[in-house]
């Protein structure tokens, strides 16, 4: 159960020998929902007449993003477009969006964090939808939709830490993508 999401970032993700390279993690946007489906790929085996073997697996997963604002800058960043030196934005046919981390934290009770960082993502490009004003006032917020899979070098898709704010691990959440199992305290 969780009662409030902020600190919305992303780090991109170079590839070094194959392998990913996570940056230095960037605000994304103020969040307002933050929605993770995962889908599994599922077999069973039976035999003798019974239910002999089954398995479950994570493929990848979506993630659909409602945010305040996405600015210009940090939707070319994650979407692989160009900002020119005027400050536009240009979309081509040829846009590739790049991999990136994303990180959140989500509220629970008594002044307890849930850290995510979805270790590699892939958005795709997002619907706009404008209103005209009438009588009353409509907040048009965007949505942003990607792909999370695992990443290559360590096979994971997601980290994920409950803790305290003051705690070492929550302190550093947000200073570099969380990539590596801690062996000794």
């Amino acid at each position: 159960m969780t009662t409030g999401l902020k600190d919305l970032y992303f780090a991109p993700i170079t590839m070094t020998d194959g392998q990913e390279v996570w940056g230095e993690p960037q605000k994304l946007a103020e969040a307002i929902t933050a929605d993770l489906s995962v889908n599994v790929a599922e077999a069973t085996l039976y035999a003798d007449d019974a239910l002999n073997q089954s398995v479950k697996e994570f493929t990848n997963g979506t993630i659909k993003l409602g945010v305040a604002d996405l600015a210009a800058d940090v939707l070319a960043s994650v979407l692989g477009q160009a900002t020119d030196a005027a400050g536009i934005t240009w979309a081509s046919g040829e846009d590739v969006a790049p991999y990136v981390a994303v990180g959140f934290r989500a509220a629970k009770i008594n002044g307890i964090y849930r850290y995510i960082w979805l270790q590699k993502v892939q958005f795709k490009i997002p619907s706009e939808s404008f209103e005209t004003k009438g009588e009353s006032i409509s907040f048009k917020t965007p949505e942003i939709e990607g792909t999370f899979m695992k990443a290559i070098k360590n096979g994971m898709w997601k980290a994920d830490y409950t803790g305290l704010p003051t705690s070492a691990v929550a302190s550093s959440w947000f200073t570099s993508v969380k990539t590596e199992k801690v062996t000794s305290a």
